[in-house]
């Protein structure tokens, strides 16, 4: 299907509001969002802020990350078809760890070098999708209120709390839910408890899931890197969730517990076969008849807290700790010989065993105060944070060699070592937020936020085992992140807003430190001690329009980085390519997003989206992972105990690629569909059906910078595939 300009203008005049789900009552519900760190209504947020509601979830079928924003235009979920699945958020063409990523106002663990076809691809999608109550999306920089690791945007998945299912007329819940993807052929079960007294709550939920690997549209079914089907897989997970408080309407103790694990076994498929590389006079070819990857990964996060809740001068306060473990493994086995100029130099069976441990513990108090007169009224949010991040790599490998021997050498590396050391990292920060509403409705909202933090190499053998061209160096920065937003009445209806915002982000653990050498595929990365860190400035001017039976809004936003950290390439050496990370010049991007709705009569709504944008690298060039020009439209027809809707997701060709040999992804359009139908009050059913026309179509995210090959079906999305879900409550 190909998607015409007067596509693109109909698909402008709607706005990616969530359609209503099987729980939804006429009129909509109030969605609330806390941005900006205090609980307010959708409408008064910023025009950067979106909210991912459970309706939508439940339209998604969501039981992976990249479900979750799949109606949100101009954000992506890049992903590795070959292995690991789900790599993070892009928001505005900016991803990995530069976009900050909560559970509940903890941040997930960070991403990292895992290999695959995206360059971090791991430790991001930890997360049970049917425990999320919403998602609230901060699309670009906002680092006055959010730190250093919120230079491209925010996003902060809220699970479920007891009083989401019990109350004072509804003491006790219990409630089980069945899903099915026919996409992984996975299957879902979450058993959901809860219940109230007077002065305490309690609530646990408990998820199985077991799948295969997604289904794609290739159809090369070699044991070779021409293959194009998604490479066997199968795979488990659960979670738990628990959540307690105790205490009265204004004080409250609340604790919270978290584990979800997951485990991938994967035939590695594509990476078998023969390939050759010249290394100086040499011809290396490297042979591989098994490739089997064993992945697993667990995170805990254990929450305590106090909260106060007022009518006074101070509305609300509270004062955490947490912490959070995630221990992670990407173990392989692989079977292999490698020739030099046609002379078998080695042949065995090597097992790798790769681990990736990160431990946050923190400290936050938070204090929102209402204060003022009928002239000038002050909402002020301060804030103190402090964490501790420790961060390890552990890597190991064994080679059993064909004649018995055993070896701890690969590839010109010896075992076991580390690409970049183990690092202590330290952060304090206090900010403070003041929202200033005048009698004529203007709101002027100025923050501030201060940051210091350390970073803290640990030399040990298994580092000095990579092969270091020289040690790494302790790092420190600090910086004072401003913004400012006002937002300013035009009648009845409409609101403008524009918005001044800094970010700041320092080296992340491994950029300044690693240093690796793969004489097999021919490179070696070194360690730069002059890095610096990231900045950022940004703009954006908005509008919005809410009537009784209409909404819709408009955002122009232009982002300027300064000391972007990439990975370059900067030359040859003994026959290695040498790269290393470095600070580029100016990374530029800009763009509008547009979304409105409309609900006709009670039943029948109408709502989409589009996200257009540009961009610039430090060298001039397109930048990779702007995304071209996509959009939702939705219609839904909505009764109290059914209802029906469609969506049209859509996207135009990418032809600003920085390198003609890169991979364009062709446009396309998507319809989906869906029902719901609730026969009893305990019984609700659900049946969505996924690109109903077998489409095959790429995500831009998944290919960006990509070389155009003859494999590139590889990456492409699923075709027709089905949901179905079943949920018992009482």
């Amino acid at each position: 299907m190909k998607l015409k300009p007067a596509a693109y203008a109909v698909a402008l005049l709607f706005s990616a509001m969530p359609y209503a789900a099987a729980e939804t009552a006429i009129p909509l519900p109030t969605i609330t969002v806390t941005a900006d760190r205090n609980a307010q209504k959708l409408d008064q947020a910023a025009p950067n802020v979106a909210v991912v509601p459970r309706q939508t979830l439940n339209q998604a079928a969501a039981t992976q990350l990249d479900d979750v924003f799949l109606y949100e235009a101009g954000v992506s979920v890049p992903s590795d078809h070959s292995r690991r699945g789900n790599a993070g958020v892009n928001i505005r063409g900016i991803a990995g760890n530069r976009i900050l990523m909560m559970v509940d106002g903890v941040r997930l663990p960070e991403s990292y070098a895992g290999g695959g076809s995206n360059g971090a691809v791991s430790g991001r999608d930890l997360l049970e999708t049917d425990t999320l109550k919403q998602a609230d999306i901060v699309k670009g920089p906002y680092s006055a209120l959010y730190g250093s690791d919120a230079l491209g945007g925010v996003v902060n998945m809220e699970t479920y709390a007891p009083r989401d299912f019990v109350d004072a007329d509804k003491p006790y819940h219990f409630g089980l839910k069945y899903g099915y993807r026919s996409r992984d052929r996975s299957h879902g079960v979450t058993a959901t408890a809860a219940a109230r007294s007077e002065n305490a709550e309690g609530l646990l939920m408990l998820t199985r899931r077991q799948g295969h690997e997604s289904k794609n549209r290739g159809n090369v079914d070699t044991a070779d890197n021409r293959r194009t089907r998604n490479n066997p897989q199968d795979n488990h997970s659960h979670n738990i969730l628990a959540k307690g408080n105790i205490g009265n309407e204004n004080h409250r103790l609340e604790a919270a517990f978290e584990q979800f694990y997951r485990q991938n076994d994967t035939n590695l498929l594509n990476t078998l076969g023969s390939s050759s590389a010249q290394r100086g006079p040499m011809l290396i070819t490297t042979s591989q008849t098994q490739a089997d990857a064993h992945d697993s990964a667990r995170r805990q996060r254990l929450s305590l807290g106090y909260r106060y809740t007022g009518d006074g001068l101070l509305k609300e306060a509270e004062i955490g700790a947490y912490r959070q473990q995630l221990k992670a493994q990407d173990d392989a086995v692989n079977t292999e010989s490698v020739a030099a100029n046609g002379r078998v130099m080695q042949s065995g069976t090597r097992y790798s065993d790769y681990g990736f441990n990160q431990t946050a513990n923190g400290l936050h108090a938070r204090a929102v105060s209402e204060f003022g007169s009928d002239s000038l009224k002050h909402t002020l949010v301060t804030g103190a944070e402090f964490k501790q991040v420790d961060t390890e790599r552990n890597r190991d490998s064994t080679t059993v060699n064909s004649d018995g021997s055993i070896s701890k050498e690969y590839a010109g590396s010896l075992y076991p070592n580390k690409t970049f050391p183990d690092s202590k990292r330290r952060t304090f920060s206090l900010y403070a937020q003041d929202s200033l509403t005048f009698a004529n409705g203007i709101v002027l909202t100025p923050a501030l936020r201060y940051e210091y933090e350390t970073l803290k190499p640990q030399i040990d053998q298994a580092y000095l085992n990579g092969n270091p061209t020289s040690l790494p160096q302790n790092f420190s920065d600090s910086a004072v992140t401003p913004s400012l937003r006002l937002s300013w009445p035009m009648g009845e209806a409409l609101t403008g807003f524009a918005t001044y915002s800094q970010g700041f982000r320092t080296p992340p653990f491994d950029s300044a430190t690693m240093s690796f050498s793969n004489s097999r595929h021919g490179y070696q990365i070194v360690p730069n001690h002059n890095l610096k860190s990231e900045r950022s400035n940004s703009f954006e001017l908005g509008l919005k329009y809410s009537g009784e039976r209409s909404k819709a809004q408009v955002t122009a936003f232009y982002n300027r980085y300064r000391d972007f950290i990439n990975r370059q390439f900067i030359g040859m050496q003994n026959g290695l390519q040498i790269f290393q990370y470095n600070n580029l010049d100016t990374v530029k991007s800009y763009g509008i997003e547009a979304a409105a709705s409309h609900r006709f009569t009670d039943e029948w709504r109408i709502n989409g989206s589009i996200a257009w944008m540009r961009g610039k690298d430090g060298e001039g060039k397109a930048l990779d992972t702007a995304y071209p020009l996509n959009g939702v439209l939705g219609l839904d027809y909505v009764q109290e105990k059914w209802g029906v809707g469609g969506k049209l997701r859509w996207a135009a060709k990418q032809k600003r690629v920085s390198n003609d040999s890169y991979f364009k992804t062709p446009g396309y359009g998507v319809w989906d569909a869906g029902a719901w139908y609730k026969p009893t009050k305990n019984l609700e059913l659900g049946l969505n059906l996924y690109n109903i026309g077998n489409k095959k179509y790429w995500q831009h995210a998944d290919v960006a910078g990509m070389a155009d090959s003859g494999a590139m079906d590889l990456y492409s999305m699923s075709g027709r595939n089905v949901a179905a879900t079943v949920q018992l409550k009482f």
